[in-house]
Parts: structure tokens; sequence; C-alpha cells
């Protein structure tokens, strides 16, 4: 039963790269159908085996919801905050599901595997758009569905994973998949043309660099010369267009305007400091998903906030902030305990991931909260097999 209900959780995350793609009537995004049919999978599995695990990060995220669902109250945006209500507790239960059906190495390299091989899904779209030029904006190719933006930092983070597999395998044909992954990942970026897919593109693959030294002496070979070959090989179908935005990254930052976000920023703080509108209130916030409502006024269009972590500070105010800050606090304290690869695979995650957040609105994609809590299940799997201690022992209950 638990092998069931892990294969379910397995094809959850391969949907999530490639969730934009397909839009079911009535329900929304394929990952959230799967995602059903996981809770109820999982649900039953566990009362079969009659053990749950839960850990102080699904607590933490369980109040975090439970903040979120108290802001509808006095929500700007009640029938917004009503739909994040539903994804947030989605995303909640995604996350405890991970962590009780993660308790090997080999779980994690299952699951870090599916996620890649969702990737390829994208891949492969994106692929397709660029030989009968099918846009997603100007000169921009993405797979349907996906924002440029969203879908070169999705592909982005698959590479440190894919380096961390190839490392980790025992040979075969997916060995190759995954050494090959970096490079089309790469490629896929340059298509969408996204300046900050690019920057997190080229940190996700400093985790190669910062664990040459723990490769095999075949491996240390490989990776240099296929890198160097398959670069020369895609350099020539890279667009011009795309070369020159990604090119721009220096003149938008010096600019100060970085594509209208920062006008976007300044109206938010402006926001902040007006009490009286809407019931606006720095320490609880406007509700979920009520940004664009209160923008507004501001900038006369509905702007979202492009900025994770100012979008959680004025939804669910400084007491909504505090918890999302503790949840990546208590991710960092146990990445921090993890075995040097390992440590290092999900800093450089989790450092590409805040690079992200600063700039899009990655606070409600599933794609942040999978990170969180596998990192979590990593370290608690890793470390208990490496020291035998129960220092990160979950709470638990029969």
């Amino acid at each position: 039963m638990d092998k069931l209900a892990a294969l379910s959780i397995w094809l959850l995350i391969f949907t999530i790269p490639w969730q934009d793609m397909l839009m079911l009537p009535g329900i929304g995004t394929v990952s959230r159908f799967v995602g059903i049919l996981v809770i109820a999978v999982s649900a039953f599995a566990t009362l079969y085996v009659q053990y749950a695990r839960v850990h102080l990060l699904n607590l933490a995220m369980f109040v975090f919801w439970a903040w979120g669902t108290t802001t509808y109250l006095w929500s700007v945006n009640p029938e917004g905050t009503q739909t994040a209500i539903i994804s947030y507790f989605q995303i909640m239960v995604m996350m405890w599901l991970i962590f009780q059906w993660t308790t090997r190495p080999e779980d994690i390299n299952r699951f870090l595997s599916a996620y890649v091989l969702g990737c390829y899904v994208s891949v492969g779209a994106t692929l397709f758009a660029y030989i009968y030029n099918v846009e997603s904006a100007y000169h921009r190719f993405a797979a349907a569905g996906f924002d440029p933006n969203d879908l070169a930092v999705i592909m982005s983070l698959g590479i440190p994973m894919a380096g961390y597999l190839a490392t980790a395998g025992r040979g075969g044909t997916l060995v190759w998949l995954y050494r090959a992954y970096p490079l089309l990942a790469l490629g896929v970026v340059f298509l969408t043309g996204s300046r900050t897919g690019f920057l997190v593109a080229v940190l996700g693959c400093s985790y190669m660099l910062w664990t040459y030294r723990d490769l095999s002496l075949q491996s240390k070979v490989i990776f240099p010369v296929f890198g160097l070959i398959a670069g020369l090989l895609l350099l020539p179908y890279i667009p011009v267009d795309s070369l020159e935005r990604i090119h721009s990254i220096g003149s938008s930052v010096s600019s100060g305007d970085l594509n209208y976000r920062t006008r976007i920023w300044a109206g938010a703080m402006e926001s902040l400091g007006d009490a009286s509108h809407g019931g606006l209130s720095m320490l609880w916030g406007v509700g979920w998903d009520g940004f664009p409502t209160i923008i507004t006024p501001y900038l006369g269009v509905p702007f979202v906030s492009h900025n994770a972590y100012l979008s959680i500070l004025i939804e669910v105010g400084l007491i909504g902030f505090a918890i999302f800050m503790l949840m990546i606090a208590m991710v960092l304290y146990h990445v921090l305990q993890m075995p040097r690869r390992e440590r290092m695979l999900w800093l450089v995650l989790l450092s590409m991931w805040a690079i992200a957040a600063m700039v899009l609105n990655w606070e409600f994609r599933k794609e942040t909260w999978f990170l969180f809590a596998l990192a979590v299940a990593h370290a608690h799997a890793t470390t208990g097999e490496h020291t035998g201690s129960n220092a990160a022992a979950p709470v638990a209950f029969r």
C-alpha cells in the first residue's frame, strides 16, 4: 500500500513541471486533478497502515494556511481569497504527503527523477513551439500555457537535480537523460528569452562546480567534454533576439526599472502607508489575492506584485510574513544538517528559488512548496541514515 501511495506522489511531481500545459474544465491544471487522486489514495493508504508522520514544517504550514484563511474576514477581494484558500489547502496536503511517504534516500531520488522527467515534457513542447514558430511573446518561445519567465525558472530548477541524479545513478538510459538535461534546459531558457531564468540557470549550473571534486574520474572527464560539444552544437540555434534580451540584464538593472517592477513595488509601499484604504493594515494584510485590488488606485491597473515576498507581506501582513519566513528558516536549518553533497544541492536550489521569488509571484506555485517539503524530507532521510540521530525526528502518532 505504501508503494501505491509513493507511486501516486511520483505521478503528481511528474506533472508539476508541465501542469500549465493542460487545463481541465471545472478542475484547473492537470496537477490539481492528479493531486485530488493522490489525496484519496494516500488517505486510504494512511488509514491502512494506521500510521502518520508529521513534521514541524507541516504544522507551520497549517498555521500559515489557517492565518491566510482568516484574512477572508476582511479581504479586499473575497472571491480571490476563497480560491487561494482552496489552492493553499491542496498545497498543504501535498507537503504532508511528501513527508509521509518519503523515508529513505532512494525515495528522494525517485521524486527528483520525477521532476526532471516531467521537465522533459515542457522541453519537448517548447522545442515544438520554436520549430513551428509559435511565439509566446515577441520572439520568445515557451510551452503552451506557460509564462516564459515561469517556464525558464521551472526548467532551471531541474539542472542541479539532474546533476545530482547523474552522479548518483547506477547507469542505464536514465543517467544519460540526466546528463543531457542541463544543456537542453539551457536551450529552453534561451528560447524563452528570460533574463531571470538565465541568472537562475547559471546558478543551477554552479552545482556541478561545487561538487566537481566529488565526481568519479570518468565523470570529471565526461561532463566538461560533453558540455563543450553540446554547447557548440546548441549555440547556432539560439535566436538572436533572445541573446540580445538576455544581454540587456545589465541595462535593465542599471536603469532601476526592472521592466516596470520597481514602479509596482513603489506603489505597493505607498499603499502600506495608507492604512485607511480598504482596511489595509501592515499587521494583518488585505487578504490572499488582494494585491492587484489595492494596487489599482495607485497605478490604474491591477498588477500582480512580481515579488513573492512583497505579495505575502501585503496580503497576509506581518503575521503571515513572519510565519512564512519561519518556514524558510526551518528548511534552511535542516538543509545545513545534511551531508556535503546533499547540502550543496539544496543550498543551490533554495538560492535559485530565492532569486526567482524576488521578481516572480512564486508564493502560490507548487514548485515552491514542493522544494520546501522535499528538502526537509531529504534532510530527515539522510541525517537519520548517517548519524542515527533522532534530532530531526518528526512528530508521529498512531
